[in-house]
């Protein structure tokens, strides 16, 4: 039987009412429009929910009483009845984000759309098994640095690194290869005893920065992670676009095998470092306020900016974006150095040229894709 993370989700977090979930369609919309605007004031509610006053009070009555939201008054009080400002209750519930990059996990413990705590711990052999032991161990760590129990926490978000398969399965890099093809949301789900959702790290990385970063207030972007491989996410409207597989955003697919060493792929620039003398460097030693006066980097550089051109002029012509945005764990001086030399396709028609993205460094930059795994509980069941 397909594996469905809503039906394990907790008792306690289920509307009493068929059918059995956490939130209507009008409860979500209202939690969502109150998790943007925190302290919006009930009345305030009423036109961009296009529900009747009635309906609105019935609704807010009903999350409050469960516990979902917080009252408050304003200090200034406009004529006519007092209207209640309201906030999520942070405490209300907690997700977890996991994300499986080469050579570390990261997590993050989130509570109602707020992110708590942070945590990441290294990769440790090639037993999936024992690493899904020692995401439970830190997931216990987290939980109590914030005295809190499993019971409390809604569900769980897997971001694994890799061209996604079918159900919950990834193709993953080669030393990611103890968690391939293998339909990996019911297993942690097991060892957990938690309802999991799974998605790609690009796209929760994508996610993050949509919803924390600097595509907060951008509905169309493209987000490239540059991770040991090379790979991306679209956000349109707001929300991440999977498209029919759940790859949208596979960047790496723009390279033939024979480009593959060619790309601004981390993997790569560890690999032409290593060559240089630096035999033990890994992806973490790359965060160096250094890491421009070593031998290679201004080369590696130059050999990979025609790829990286080749993959902004291709999103710009397929998803024609408002924003470009180099995250991953892209250092920001390598990031704002793509930057600087790119060069859009643009010959002017009739002595105009056309309008192409703005480009940024990522804001989010400490465990983007454990992040945006923690939104996903939320946005598939009460956001």
């Amino acid at each position: 039987m397909k594996y469905d993370p809503l039906n394990h989700v907790a008792a306690h977090f289920l509307r009493e009412t068929q059918p059995m979930r956490v939130a209507s369609r009008n409860e979500r919309d209202l939690l969502r429009l109150i998790w943007k605007s925190p302290g919006i004031e009930r009345s305030d509610l009423t036109e961009p929910l296009d529900l009747t006053q009635q309906s609105l009070h019935r609704i807010v009555a009903r999350l409050h009483e469960r516990g979902m939201l917080i009252f408050s008054h304003p200090e200034t009080r406009r004529p006519g009845p007092p209207s209640p400002e309201l906030t999520l209750r942070k405490d209300w519930c907690l997700t977890l984000g996991i994300s499986v990059n080469v050579g570390s996990i990261g997590l993050c413990l989130m509570g109602f759309g707020e992110p708590l705590e942070k945590m990441e711990i290294q990769q440790a052999g090639s037993s999936l098994s024992a690493e899904m032991q020692r995401i439970e161990a830190a997931v216990e760590e987290l939980l109590a640095r914030r005295g809190a129990k499993r019971r409390d926490v809604l569900g769980v978000g897997l971001a694994v690194a890799g061209h996604r398969m079918l159900e919950t399965a990834f193709n993953c890099p080669l030393p990611l290869a103890h968690w391939s093809l293998i339909d990996l949301a019911p297993l942690l789900g097991e060892q957990l005893g938690l309802p999991v959702w799974a998605d790609n790290v690009a796209r929760t990385a994508a996610l993050a920065e949509a919803i924390f970063g600097v595509g907060r207030d951008v509905a169309d972007f493209a987000y490239i992670a540059h991770l040991h491989g090379y790979g991306g996410g679209l956000v349109s409207g707001g929300m991440p676009f999977r498209g029919n597989f759940g790859n949208a955003g596979e960047f790496s697919v723009l390279f033939g095998r024979q480009d593959y060493e060619e790309r601004p792929a981390l993997g790569v620039l560890l690999e032409h470092l290593r060559a240089k003398g630096r035999s033990n460097l890994t992806l973490r030693d790359l965060k160096n306020d250094d890491l421009m006066d070593w031998d290679g980097v201004g080369e590696w550089i130059d050999r990979v900016t025609p790829a990286h051109n080749r993959a902004i002029n291709a999103i710009c012509a397929i998803f024609d974006p408002a924003l470009i945005v180099l995250g991953g764990e892209l250092p920001h001086s390598l990031a704002r150095m793509l930057i600087e030399r790119t060069e859009f396709n643009n010959l002017p028609r009739h002595g105009v040229l056309r309008d192409v993205p703005r480009l940024a460094v990522a804001q989010i930059i400490d465990a983007p894709g454990a992040i945006g795994a923690a939104l996903i509980p939320l946005f598939e069941t009460v956001l």
